[in-house]
């Protein structure tokens, strides 16, 4: 017998002289069964396992023809053979007796499984348990648990179990297809070739021959952009919160995702073996929704990691420069309704750089009335709001309106609310932009697909989505502002500063609707400077009517332990960066923007307009 047969004793013998498929004997009866092949991997970018099969064993006993006559007789030999293993295996039980029943009734030549999962190398005498053998089982695992689960997703039976009337070449147990995840989108390439096994019964109540015709082939593997380290350093972070959230961290150069989770997760184990229809209620019944993936599939309003947009739409069409400032109050009447800044305490006179390291409103409202809203929505667009990432995987489009009709929706569009919502595998697709200073790259979750012996099949190679928009001068004026959330002393996000690598990001508090009451998304998204520059967005939900929450006091805390073990092992997660120290922003934020802090000489400051006429009689109280 070959090394591949799913029936063992330890090593099965074929009857002398007996080739299968001749010969006139009638004490023996042939089956002919499809071995179900072994799924292919899936791969991290390094070529380590995230979804593996293993071999299961279960203990089979064949009721001997003497005994086949009448269930009852039938029963009544299991159950002595049954008590006889248990000294020796106690994992050896009866089947159900309605289970038992159906096999009885069209499948009473064919061994009976009489024990659940063998996890251990069990070895069955066949001297003294002749009728006893051990079946062997390809099933899926995953070695990491809940790790990477809404990415890889699960498996689940392929049709019914085997039953009824034996047919040639049915399968020697259920297959498997992928249900969800990369299993699924991948399925075609991660399902083999069956394999063909003979097997003789005798009368006896033995297995007198079996044989292997053709080996089951292993289907593809599948090598993702995932990062191993990276993604288990996301997930611990994001878990030790005990928020629901999701973590997203990319290669800004290529696209390529190296780390991307959901909180809370489940556990694909549970699905490889058949899940009970009650763990499978209480996972879809879960407010929590550990089976949806927020990274992905979260549509949420992106609040101030959308600033950067109205400024880079400002300076684009010239309506409001780098220098350009606007008064910072705590509030901003609009055609008769009051808007808030976030901060109560910010007054005085902002430029952008300003603006976005306190992330003031007020500032954000007026920039907008004077841009309007094509130029930012045009913005937003070829940086990928309101379009649905290319991944194998169902992802949300989030929403961009056409148009913002009032400037009560001008307003809200400026700081990222109303109808404006993104995923936050868009939000870190946006921040690559900005890290690249070239182009938006599609999002790359798979690299390639290979066979076993490494023969490369499918390649996907990193590609743009469009061109980046913006000038070289203006890039720079909001990534020394990004620079400045973090490493400014007044900055929202100091919680994510490293001492020897720069972080650039931005923070963001928006207000949702969860479950019909109000609730907050805090959100921290930004680039860290190593070679290649890691894109990252972390989003937080908060829960209804939940105070305290903040992108720089909540999210920005989570992925700085993220950023951390990447500025302390630089190796495990594929970059590398100059050694040095990064210097803290100390200035006072209120006056224009100075010569080293972007390319040429700035222009003079315009003089400020303090005569309340017009349109901005309209906007000041």
């Amino acid at each position: 017998m070959t090394g591949l047969s799913p029936l063992s004793h330890g090593e099965v013998v074929p009857v002398q002289g007996f080739v299968p498929g001749t010969g006139t004997r009638t004490d023996v009866k042939p089956f002919y069964f499809s071995i179900p092949a072994p799924r292919g991997q899936i791969l991290d970018r390094k070529g380590r396992p995230l979804a593996q099969n293993t071999v299961i064993r279960h203990l089979q006993l064949t009721v001997p023809a003497s005994e086949r006559s009448k269930l009852e007789s039938y029963t009544a030999w299991l159950e002595q053979a049954v008590a006889g293993l248990k000294q020796e295996l106690p994992a050896a039980c009866m089947p159900d007796a309605d289970q038992l029943k159906r096999h009885y009734e069209d499948r009473r030549e064919l061994p009976v499984t009489v024990s659940d999962v063998l996890f251990d190398q069990t070895v069955i005498d066949p001297t003294k348990h002749p009728h006893a053998n051990v079946r062997r089982e390809y099933v899926r695992h995953y070695p990491h648990g809940d790790m990477a689960a809404h990415i890889l997703g699960y498996v689940s039976a392929e049709g019914a179990p085997p039953a009824g009337p034996v047919l040639r070449n049915e399968p020697l147990w259920q297959r498997t297809r992928g249900a969800a995840g990369l299993e699924q989108a991948f399925n075609k390439q991660l399902t083999g070739t069956d394999g063909t096994l003979c097997m003789m019964m005798s009368d006896a109540g033995t297995v007198a021959y079996e044989q292997v015709f053709a080996a089951p082939e292993a289907g593809r593997d599948v090598v993702t952009t995932l990062n191993l380290e990276t993604q288990q350093i996301a997930e611990a972070a994001l878990t030790k919160s005990g928020r629901r959230g999701a973590i997203v961290i990319v290669d800004a150069y290529t696209g390529d995702i190296r780390a991307m989770t959901s909180n809370p997760r489940f556990d694909p184990n549970a699905f490889a073996q058949g899940i009970s229809s009650a763990d499978f209620a209480a996972l879809t019944q879960n407010t929590d929704g550990p089976l949806f993936d927020r990274a992905v599939q979260g549509s949420y309003p992106p609040g101030s990691v959308f600033k950067p947009m109205v400024v880079l739409a400002g300076l684009r069409v010239a309506t409001v420069d780098a220098f350009r400032e606007f008064e910072c109050g705590p509030t901003l009447m609009i055609d008769g309704r009051e808007f808030d800044n976030w901060s109560k305490d910010d007054h005085g006179w902002f430029n952008a750089r300003a603006a976005i390291i306190r992330s003031c409103n007020t500032y954000f409202y007026q920039s907008a009335m004077v841009t309007r809203d094509v130029p930012i929505l045009y913005m937003a667009h070829e940086f990928g709001y309101g379009q649905a990432p290319v991944l194998p995987l169902k992802a949300s489009a989030g929403s961009l309106p056409t148009r913002a009709p009032s400037n009560h929706d001008l307003a809200n569009l400026s700081i990222g609310q109303g109808v404006t919502e993104a995923s936050p595998l868009q939000v870190a697709m946006a921040m690559a932009t900005l890290a690249n200073g070239a182009c938006r790259p599609r999002p790359r979750l798979v690299m390639q697909t290979q066979t076993q012996n490494g023969k490369v099949g499918d390649v996907a190679s990193p590609c743009r989505e469009t061109v980046m928009p913006v000038g070289q001068i203006d890039l720079e004026t909001v990534r020394h502002a990004m620079f400045g959330v973090v490493n400014h002393v007044k900055g929202t996000g100091k919680a994510a500063r490293l001492s020897k690598v720069p972080v650039f990001g931005k923070t963001g508090t928006a207000q949702w609707v969860l479950h019909g009451k109000k609730a907050n998304v805090v959100w921290f998204a930004g680039y860290v400077g190593t070679t290649p520059p890691l894109a990252f967005t972390v989003t937080i939900e908060g829960n209804q009517e939940e105070r305290g929450l903040s992108g720089g006091g909540t999210a920005a805390p989570i992925i700085a332990k993220v950023l951390r073990d990447i500025q302390e092992r630089p190796e495990a997660h594929a970059v590398s960066y100059e050694k040095g120290s990064v210097a803290e922003e100390t200035d006072t934020l209120i006056g224009p923007l100075t010569p080293e802090f972007i390319y040429g000489v700035p222009p003079p400051p315009p003089p400020r307009d303090n005569s309340l006429g017009g349109f901005f009689s309209r906007l000041f109280r």
